[in-house]
């Protein structure tokens, strides 16, 4: 019998190459907030709409009618932000870490209605570690999930819930992809030249949650970063 897995955040390109391949060994619950994910093969997954707005105790609800046999859970919720801190507003503000973080914090209090989850990850980015123009508002909330997982790591340790993060360079679909659009030629050479192994692919995101998923390869892993990134922090 195949384990199960919680996805939150599954539109995007990368997020649809990413479950195609997890589908290979787990059963799938896909949580989504608007739009309905399309896959071609739907066998094997659970798809729940749960609005951003809505209490944690709602999504346990209807989760616990589709299964309760949770091995993990993963974090996709994203979003982007090309906007200087000149134009910032607090709708923007409140919008970005709304999406990229209180999303996670629900995930996070949703482990605690399950009691076989073992693994909870999520995608965080390099921009989260150094400072860019036009992204500051994608980049910090990316620096406070980064912090987040820390910190739930450590308060999931007691229910030996490991709580782990891919800090992602660009990978040439998904939201990586789209930011090609706002870069100009050069600028998307010299971020092909800050990637000294090049772009990375879904294979190379897949097998890093593949492994941190596994609780008998990464069982002594928690609170972690992992660098996935062609040496673009190196």
């Amino acid at each position: 019998m195949k384990k199960t897995l919680i996805i939150s955040g599954s539109n995007s390109e990368l997020a649809i190459g990413i479950i195609n391949n997890l589908l290979k060994k787990y059963e799938i619950v896909l949580i989504y907030h608007s739009k309905k994910p399309k896959f071609r093969n739907s066998l094997n997954i659970t798809k729940i709409k749960h609005s951003i707005k809505d209490e944690v105790e709602d999504l346990y609800k209807k989760v616990k009618k589709k299964t309760k046999n949770i091995h993990g859970i993963i974090h996709f919720n994203g979003i982007h932000n090309f906007q200087t801190l000149k134009s910032v507003n607090k709708h923007d503000f409140s919008n970005t870490f709304e999406i990229n973080c209180l999303t996670f914090i629900k995930l996070v209090k949703l482990s605690y209605f399950f009691n076989k989850i073992k693994s909870i990850l999520t995608i965080s980015s390099v921009s989260s570690k150094m400072g860019n123009k036009g992204i500051s508002l994608y980049s910090s909330s990316k620096a406070a999930l980064n912090n987040l997982v820390k910190s739930a790591s450590l308060e999931l340790a007691g229910k030996n819930i490991r709580v782990n993060n891919i800090i992602l360079g660009h990978i040439e679909k998904g939201m990586s992809k789209k930011t090609q659009n706002y870069l100009t030629k050069e600028q998307l050479t010299n971020l092909r030249n800050h990637h000294p192994l090049g772009f990375g692919k879904v294979e190379d995101l897949f097998y890093a949650l593949d492994f941190l998923l596994d609780s008998k390869k990464s069982r002594w892993i928690t609170g972690s970063e992992l660098v996935l990134d062609g040496g673009y922090l190196a």
